[in-house]
């Protein structure tokens, strides 16, 4: 019987961390990059020494909860990382680091470059970074239906122009999502985001590239994402962003209230809880009359009476 609860235990057990780590975010993940290959650096150079701080500076602003954070060095490197709008600090600081790792293995010597992740963006250039180029695609392999491929292109314009049009009159951090009917069964998602610091003539001019280059790379696509260094659109037929407010916002909105941080901190314990009860109560009924002595033994020992 003693191997039958220690098989119990580990089962039980090695559910629950299963679940638990399930809960958590998953690894940022990779989308492009572009390096210039025209300017390169020397190894052990001046330059290096200042990017190496640059990286430092830009991953240590966002594990302090900043969502976009923009600098130079030395009058000789500027740098700057976006994160998604929707993202938690840990996810934002998560893949700024990944980023600037990636960054340098990717572009080991070249004086400017950008990386683009599904949750953040990272760039460093030895020029000025008020540009929209380069740019970079990606787009899904399967095809609307042929026969519903004009009402796609007229809903999926209708609601880029329409995220677009919210996202340059923001005042806080020019990002926008939103969901319309495609069908009667599906929903076409949205996403559109500029870099804070754009002036409202910046963000529609980048936005408005970014929107006019759908039907050359992803016409009749299920599902694309353009991305440039100042802006970046995506859309899909599936939920791909978060539908409530992230906890941790840009640095440039209000502090989030109380209220705001308790129901993040409900929205982990909740399931976590739920699952720890339900192995709990799978764990008295599997042991039967045994598992019920075990739990009233433990709590006569370690529970003080009342």
């Amino acid at each position: 019987m003693p191997n039958s609860k220690s098989s119990v235990l580990v089962f039980l057990f090695s559910h629950f961390f299963f679940f638990f780590f399930v809960l958590r975010e998953a690894a940022p993940i990779y989308s492009s990059h572009v390096c210039t290959d025209s300017i390169k650096y020397q190894p052990n150079s001046t330059f290096q020494f200042n990017l190496n701080l640059l990286l430092s500076s830009l991953t240590s602003n966002a594990a302090k909860g900043s969502h976009f954070f923009r600098t130079q060095l030395s009058n000789a490197i500027n740098g700057l990382f976006l994160c998604r709008g929707d993202t938690l600090t840990t996810t934002c600081s998560d893949c700024v680091s990944a980023a600037s790792r990636e960054i340098e293995r990717r572009c080991p010597v070249q004086k400017e470059a950008i990386i683009w992740y599904d949750l953040c963006m990272l760039r460093y250039s030895n020029q000025s970074l008020n540009n929209f180029v380069p740019s970079s695609e990606i787009s899904n392999t399967e095809t609307v239906d042929p026969k519903n491929k004009e009402r796609f292109n007229e809903i999926l314009a209708g609601l880029l122009n329409s995220l677009a049009a919210k996202a340059v009159i923001s005042h806080v951090d020019k990002f926008e999502t939103e969901e319309v009917n495609f069908t009667r069964t599906e929903k076409l998602f949205g996403l559109v985001q500029c870099t804070p610091d754009l002036t409202a003539f910046g963000c529609n001019s980048c936005l408005k590239s970014a929107i006019a280059s759908v039907p050359i790379c992803c016409d009749g696509k299920l599902g694309a994402t353009v991305l440039l260094p100042a802006c970046n659109i995506r859309y899909e037929l599936f939920p791909f962003f978060n539908t409530t407010p992230s906890s941790n916002p840009p640095a440039i909105r209000s502090p989030p209230s109380g209220r705001s941080n308790f129901s993040v901190i409900l929205g982990f314990v909740i399931p976590i809880v739920g699952v720890v009860s339900l192995f709990a109560f799978g764990f008295c009924s599997f042991t039967g009359k045994q598992g019920r002595d075990m739990l009233l033994s433990w709590r006569k020992k370690n529970l003080p009476e009342v």
